[in-house]
């Protein structure tokens, strides 16, 4: 693919959208530029490449764009509002395209409207490429790789457990959050897409494995308890279409968990409930708008973002308990020196666009996965830059 570009970044100016911009520019890619509606803002940002004028929204201005690079990286959300017309024009010019949504009705939305297209043009559209989905997506291929080293086969499930993790809440996250519970309140179909746990299957209302619903509980192998996890009803569904994408390749009754661990003590116990309770808050405060109106005033505003010294400090680590009848692996991954959110998503995020821009994939376009998309490529890249894969 000859293109004048070979990554064009859109959203730099906003909060997360500067940390992933200085991340590719640290990485010194052959031709990138970036991409927004104000000139002003982008030039004092400081980065020595073009400035493209686009608004995110305007058809024609996004196909034009999306003709002259490779791959397009986007961070401007909520991506309900502000990603359609973006991720059309890279299907249509077939274009790679990757961004950080969250926003499970966005991406049923952008496969429905894009998957055959961007198959028959090339282009791979590859969703939640941050903290959500990859260390879901990626994690339980990684696993799964693990248990087949040591048993010879595939595990029939695995559970992923979000565990030790010190980070922050942006301003554009609390918007993506607002703008799904926003659309869930006024659409009805949109609540049904986000309580169905295969919402991004190729065929979300056929048969699938049925899943371990326990949320909350002990767990014998780890010896942690658990709880619910936030952020579960985005990854569970994008790991899950992925297994359908790739043929399931584990078996049509393989089955994905995710949940929250907390330390298998007296504190641990109290941590579990206090998050249980808080999740329980959250949830009956989403579903008010009265009370969403009064939440939104007590968070992160857009542009806001935690400071550097808690992006340097934070950390993230996740546990895969592997399982098939009497044999079990446990698999540790994670970022010791970033925080989840933010610094770890900028390397995410930034390793996805340059993996799409120049390592050699072979696999399927259309609207795919991290891991089916990029597979060991991305997470050769992203265990170069720091995150650990460990098999105990």
């Amino acid at each position: 693919m000859q293109r004048e570009f070979d990554v064009v970044m859109f959203g730099a100016t906003g909060f997360t959208g500067r940390l992933v911009a200085e991340y590719i520019a640290g990485q010194r890619p052959k031709k990138w530029a970036i991409a927004g509606r104000n000139r002003e803002k982008l030039q004092a940002l400081g980065f020595d490449v073009p400035i493209l004028i686009v608004d995110a929204m305007d058809p024609a201005a996004c196909a034009d764009v999306a003709k002259r690079t490779r791959v397009v990286c986007t961070t401007v959300g909520p991506y309900t509002k502000y990603g359609a017309a973006l991720v059309a024009a890279c299907a249509d010019a077939g274009t790679h395209y990757c961004d950080l949504t969250g926003e499970v009705n966005f991406m049923r939305a952008s496969i429905d409207a894009n998957h055959e297209r961007a198959k028959q043009t090339g282009a791979r559209i590859v969703h939640a490429c941050g903290f959500d989905s990859i260390p879901s997506d990626l994690g339980t291929w990684q696993t799964q790789a693990a248990f087949h080293d040591r048993y010879g086969h595939y595990a029939q499930s695995v559970s992923a457990y979000y565990g030790e993790t010190s980070g922050g809440l942006s301003g554009g996250t609390v918007a993506s959050m607002f703008a799904i519970a926003d659309a869930a309140t006024t659409d009805k179909s949109i609540g049904r897409i986000l309580r169905n746990p295969y919402a991004l299957d190729p065929d979300p209302k056929g048969q699938h494995a049925p899943i371990d619903k326990r949320l909350m509980g002990w767990d014998s192998d780890l010896k942690m308890f658990y709880v619910p996890f936030l952020m579960a009803p985005t990854n569970g569904p994008v790991v899950r279409r992925g297994v359908a994408l790739a043929g399931y390749p584990w078996g049509e009754d393989f089955a994905y968990r995710e949940v929250m661990s907390t330390p298998g003590n007296v504190r641990g116990a109290v941590m579990a409930a206090g998050v249980t309770g808080m999740l329980g808050a959250m949830g009956a405060a989403l579903a008010s708008p009265a009370l969403r109106g009064q939440l939104k005033k007590r968070l992160p505003q857009p542009g806001d973002g935690p400071s550097e010294e808690k992006r340097e400090n934070g950390h993230w680590k996740v546990r895969y308990l592997a399982k098939r009848g009497g044999e079990k692996l446990i698999c540790v991954w994670g970022d010791p020196n970033g925080d989840p959110g933010y610094k770890s998503t900028a390397k995410m995020l930034g390793e996805s666009a340059l993996c799409l821009a120049y390592d050699d994939l072979t696999s399927e376009p259309g609207c795919t996965t991290p891991a089916v998309a990029m597979g060991n490529f991305l997470v050769n890249r992203l265990n170069a830059a720091g995150l650990t894969f460990e098999v105990r």
